[in-house]
């Protein structure tokens, strides 16, 4: 087994940070299909934490030279506390799971001093690009101008926490950046926690073919959002709900019926 086949069914579980299990697979796919189709390229990440996210874009992707952005020491930056990133466990994680720190360059400041030619100037234009820094609504518009700037024609972004109620700003700087004339990115995938992007001229190519990659079971159905369909993956919770959800009938049927009456009478209801 491959380090990013074994980091995905074992490792990741073992980082502290917040990444589903069915978006790190939907990810690991992703990537998996952009260096099969000859799409590859660099991975970036805002907001690295301790590279639980970051250390499978690298394992799965192409392993170019890719780019790690994080303020971690310089916790000023971190006005709105949505993490607190940490250098050296970052380091031990990416190294101890099979990745190579020689392919990776560690930016240590705020992503409002990087500029998209920065960014290209380090690793190239992007194929993967995780939006998960500062959530506020002046750093998740400026992030997503950065991987706006800097992503290839072809590239993915990953917008951590849309759908987040403790976050409300990050959806906020997104719709902002959705309905602007100049963005060139839209939604075409969703998954627990995660938001995936990418010009609309390559929404059916990821959507179906990741569709005929994941299995069926982790596919719910497809929504209209931005003016493109976005495709709902990943839902084992969904999944559940649903079976509650019949549950619930179930037992509401029941306290309805001449056996509900005798158990309440029982109870003393």
């Amino acid at each position: 087994m491959d380090s990013a086949s074994q980091y995905l069914r074992s490792g990741h579980k073992k980082v502290e940070g917040w990444l589903d299990v069915s978006s790190a697979r939907y990810i690991f796919e992703l990537a998996k299909l952009q260096n099969e189709s000859g799409k590859g390229g660099a991975a970036v990440e805002i907001g690295v934490h301790h590279g639980k996210l970051f250390t499978l874009m690298h394992l799965a992707g192409s392993r170019t030279r890719d780019l790690a952005i994080d303020v971690f020491d310089f916790q000023n930056f971190n006005t709105d506390r949505s993490g607190r990133g940490d250098r050296a466990r970052f380091e031990e994680n990416l190294t101890n799971y099979g990745g190579d720190l020689e392919k990776v360059t560690i930016w240590e400041k705020s992503s409002q001093s990087v500029t998209g030619e920065d960014i290209i100037a380090e690793v190239g234009q992007v194929a993967m690009f995780s939006v998960d820094g500062g959530h506020t609504r002046e750093l998740v518009l400026n992030d997503l101008k950065l991987a706006d700037a800097s992503l290839r024609d072809d590239g993915i972004v990953i917008l951590d926490d849309f759908f987040n109620e403790y976050w409300p700003e990050v959806s906020i700087g997104s719709v902002e950046y959705f309905n602007d004339p100049a963005s060139r990115l839209k939604p075409f995938a969703i998954s627990p926690g995660k938001m995936y992007l990418c010009a609309p001229q390559w929404n059916a190519f990821y959507r179906e073919n990741l569709r005929k990659r994941v299995a069926p079971w982790e596919y719910d159905k497809d929504v209209e959002m931005f003016g493109v369909t976005v495709q709902l993956m990943g839902t084992a919770t969904w999944k559940k709900s649903a079976l509650n959800r019949a549950l619930w009938r179930v037992k509401d049927a029941i306290k309805a019926s001449p056996v509900g009456f005798l158990f309440k009478r029982a109870a003393g209801k």
